[in-house]
């Protein structure tokens, strides 16, 4: 009897070991298979303001989405960093549902007005930087008020809370607000609305770092679209849209409220570029330059960096000249593309997304010298120059992200302020290409103006996504044409160097957009023997000087190996916050 009990044990202890191990096997192969949750709580928020940091994590600490946090978090960015977003402009998104592992984009991009043409602009190249004429159509609000419809978890009301909050208790001026004021302050003591609300009253001084700076008035316009939702803007029947139709009309602008009436954003699937080290790279298609951010990688990729690649002292020299080569190939191609379903630049598209193309592109970079001639890079018309931008990236408690930026176009756009709402309007018309280059190029209509069109951007929000489904890199920049080459070469650093986010913030940049027609070192870049040997290849090099946008702000969130962290660039600063709602 006892012998048998024995055996009778044996055997079941027996079982339940195959059944722990077959139990194991088949967890470890869910998990690693994206099947089952891997129970992420940890979330994270990364913006270009404290304030709007801290207003975001509110929001998923209350229990929103990651839609949520950035639409507050981008509302919030209009009242701290107005000189370069805000609902005066517009923006562009990548969002990432975990629980489905389903990826899109919403293009919220400002559009022409119905009235715009060519000829407007022709007499007049100002007209489109600033004044009534150069405003497009805002599109922000009826964008992120889609994000909510579609993504939202909290009501629209309460998501707009925590930036009303901001906008009526005031905020600490940042540094960067600070110093663009300063370099600013002539103009904004002679323009109206700026010199009300950037002069400080009890001082007659520009606001500087560390004072108070309120905006009820913009408090109030939130109230109303916290309330009316987007009809407050786009609907005949809003409390705002006329106002600020009629304000834009009194500055010979052209925008009408049928522009607004009948603004659509559009929800569309990424730009998607699998990485050698297997995750998927997620970024938004036109009118973003996500298509040329993944073809310029795709040139790269074919040159298997690794570690010690950028090594100069182990004579890993030409690196250097291969990157800027890219660079120089990217934005030639991008001059053959926009808002349009044109032969040319549906052609192009498909081109710039080919794997194959772009190992055929790689086979024209000439490791003994670089070419003087914008054709050789495929340019055919003129480099378009964008500017400010503000980015967020969301990491919520369920593993959802977004990466979403926003921009106004220049410092303060159009350097238009509505009187009756707080709201700065864009100057986006400036980013659409005019024929009047004196380059001697032939000059390409993909990014001519047309009504309806969104000009091109260099906004490029993106997700990284791993084999397992989790988003392990939220990231995006603000500093219009930089944006592209800055993400580059961080991505560069970060994931095939395998620097820290924060060593390859820290990194000096170099950028070459090809016109003009020379490689610009950041301002400090501390190594001689790199840019002495790019002029031997026939590079023409300058050093930036301190501008206020030099080089591209990055803002970084990184989920790997159950670790969630932040980065936040030291050029213009900002802030982010991990948690465990």
């Amino acid at each position: 009897m006892k012998h048998h009990m024995s055996k009778t044990t044996a055997i079941a202890t027996a079982v339940l070991i195959v059944f722990i191990i077959s139990l194991g096997i088949l967890l470890w192969f869910a998990y690693h298979q994206g099947l089952i949750d891997d129970g992420l709580s940890t979330a994270a928020v990364a913006t270009t303001s404290d304030e709007c940091t801290d207003a975001a994590v509110l929001i998923l600490k209350q229990g929103g989405s990651a839609a949520d946090a950035a639409i507050c978090a981008s509302l919030c960015q209009g009242i701290v960093v107005p000189q370069a977003s805000g609902i005066g402009g517009g923006f562009l998104a990548t969002i990432y549902t975990k629980n489905t592992a389903e990826i899109v984009t919403l293009n919220s991009r400002e559009v022409a007005p119905l009235k715009a043409t060519q000829e407007l602009y022709l007499d007049n190249e100002r007209a489109t930087v600033e004044g009534g004429l150069s405003i497009a159509v805002p599109t922000e609000v009826k964008g992120l008020h889609e994000l909510h419809r579609r993504f939202g978890k909290l009501s629209w009301s309460r998501v707009l809370e925590p930036a009303i909050h901001v906008a009526e208790k005031g905020f600490k001026v940042p540094n960067y607000l600070a110093r663009v004021l300063s370099q600013y302050e002539e103009k904004i003591r002679r323009t109206d609305g700026f010199k009300d609300f950037y002069v400080n009253p009890k001082t007659n001084e520009i606001y500087r770092e560390g004072d108070t700076l309120k905006n009820p008035q913009l408090a109030e316009t939130l109230k109303i679209i916290a309330r009316e939702g987007a009809n407050a803007i786009y609907s005949t029947e809003g409390s705002l849209g006329q106002k600020l139709v009629n304000e834009i009309q009194a500055n010979g602008g052209i925008v009408t409220m049928n522009d607004l009436r009948i603004y659509q954003p559009k929800f569309a699937p990424s730009v998607a570029v699998k990485l050698f080290q297997g995750d998927t790279l997620h970024t938004t298609n036109l009118p973003s330059s996500g298509s040329i951010f993944a073809f310029i990688l795709n040139i790269l990729e074919g040159y298997k960096f690794h570690e010690n690649s950028f090594d100069f002292h182990r004579g890993n020299k030409l690196i250097y000249h291969r990157i800027v080569e890219a660079f120089k190939f990217g934005f030639g191609f991008r001059t053959s593309l926009g808002d349009e379903t044109s032969e040319e630049v549906v052609e192009t598209l498909l081109n710039v997304l080919d794997v194959d193309f772009a190992n055929h592109i790689r086979a024209f970079i000439n490791d003994e010298q670089t070419f003087n001639s914008s054709e050789y890079y495929r340019a055919n018309t003129s480099v378009t120059i964008d500017h400010g931008t503000g980015h967020i990236s969301i990491l919520a408690p369920n593993g959802d992200a977004v990466a979403l930026t926003s921009t106004i176009n220049s410092i303060f756009g159009s350097w238009v302020m509505s009187n009756s709402t707080g709201i700065i309007f864009n100057n986006e018309m400036d980013d659409f290409s005019l024929p009047t280059a004196s380059d001697g190029l032939i000059q390409s209509t993909a990014n001519s103006i047309k009504a309806g069109k969104s000009p091109m951007s260099s906004m490029i929000p993106m997700i990284l996504v791993n084999e397992k489904h989790d988003a392990t890199l939220i990231v995006g920049g603000a500093g219009g044409i930089r944006i592209m080459t800055s993400l580059v070469l961080f991505l560069i650093n970060h994931l095939y160097l395998k620097l820290s986010m924060e060593e390859a913030l820290e990194m000096k940049r170099f950028h070459h957009q090809l016109q003009p027609m020379r490689v610009q070192f950041e301002d400090g870049y501390d190594q001689p023997d790199i840019v002495e040997y790019l002029r031997q290849k026939g590079h023409a090099t300058v050093e930036a000087g301190p501008l206020l946008s030099a080089f591209a702000s990055i803002i970084a969130i990184s989920n790997r190996n159950g670790r969630v962290e932040f980065a936040i660039d030291p050029r213009r600063g900002g802030k982010g916050v991990i948690f465990d709602p």
